[in-house]
């Protein structure tokens, strides 16, 4: 046989090896968001500290392991009072360039802290997303002093407790749902996450609802406006009583494809957690991806004076602390 009639008859099987050992094609940017908080919800690494334990690492005289402190409050609230030590990324701009070069290295804890503790776990989520080591400060500077001068525009729990009905019957979700489309044009994760992050930061910087607010739209006899809630916490804490027709979708497994599937593209979503202090960063990260979704502030704590929708959790302030602040500039 000749080598040219060879070299044809062999060129289909050399294309097929080299297209099997070609690398496929990168994920859609959706699905690498998507596929980065999931594995971050199943780390089973919480997102956030406690003032005792972050108290604990400051006062130990060992200045090596003190975490980085960024604060996410206003930058007039901040010249007011914050916790010693403590830089200033406020929200609406942590995602701008000047800004994501004052983190430090991605082996270094970042402890985010804001007023209650809803406003920075949306930026620590995403900042464990891109490999930082990043949690929140539980319940924030409201947690962490008794002095209101640190709640900036915030109120201190309870300022009104509310006590809304609930109810103990499972439901389902009616539809299952396209993803939304992200399209930041950039290359890698990283890149997309702070280019979706600082598109949601400028466009709302609310992250949160009220229980008030909810269960307004709930009864305003507009069933239009009505928003789809989801509950994040065990199935079994969802059965003992839940927002009416709010949908169970665990915390480790909000940002599966298949529970994705579940939630309406363009309706209003809340998430609802045990006192507020993970549902706004999992809604934070769900707008990230184009979903319309706030987290209901304080969570079934804010919703409901029944202990047992919130345990094992303890409603605030179960043991309030008064650790040192810095004031004025």
């Amino acid at each position: 046989m000749s080598r040219p009639l060879l070299a044809i008859l062999l060129a289909p099987a050399a294309a097929a090896l080299v297209a099997c050992a070609s690398p496929p094609p990168p994920a859609d940017e959706s699905t690498r968001i998507a596929a980065a908080a999931d594995q971050v919800m199943k780390s089973g690494k919480p997102l956030f500290i406690s003032n005792e334990r972050l108290q604990a690492l400051l006062a130990d005289g060992n200045p090596a392991n003190d975490p980085v402190l960024i604060s996410v409050c206003a930058p007039g609230d901040y010249a007011k009072a914050r916790i010693p030590g403590s830089l200033n990324i406020p929200r609406g701009a942590f995602w701008k360039p000047a800004n994501i070069a004052k983190l430090p290295p991605k082996n270094k804890p970042i402890v985010v802290y804001c007023y209650t503790g809803t406003g920075a776990v949306g930026p620590a989520a995403v900042l464990r997303m891109m490999g930082y080591d990043a949690v929140q400060l539980e319940w924030g500077t409201m947690g962490w002093t008794k002095n209101d001068v640190a709640l900036g525009p915030a109120s201190r729990f309870p300022e009104t407790q509310e006590n809304f009905p609930v109810e103990t019957k499972a439901n389902l979700p009616a539809a299952t749902w396209a993803r939304p489309v992200i399209a930041t044009g950039k290359a890698t994760l990283e890149e997309i996450l702070v280019a979706s992050g600082d598109a949601v930061e400028m466009a709302d910087t609310t992250v949160s609802m009220t229980a008030a607010a909810v269960q307004g739209m709930l009864t305003d006899a507009n069933p239009a406006n009505d928003p789809f809630v989801i509950d994040t916490r065990k199935p079994e804490d969802y059965a003992k009583g839940h927002i009416a027709g709010a949908v169970n979708i665990p915390f480790a497994t909000v940002f599966e494809p298949a529970n994705l599937a579940k939630l309406p593209l363009g309706r209003r979503i809340v998430v609802a957690d045990y006192n507020g202090q993970t549902a706004v960063g999992t809604s934070y990260v769900l707008s990230i991806l184009g979903y319309n979704a706030r987290g209901l502030q304080y969570g079934m704590m804010g919703w409901s004076r029944d202990d047992k929708l919130i345990a094992p959790y303890k409603r605030f302030p179960a043991d309030q602390k008064d650790y040192p602040i810095e004031l004025g500039k």
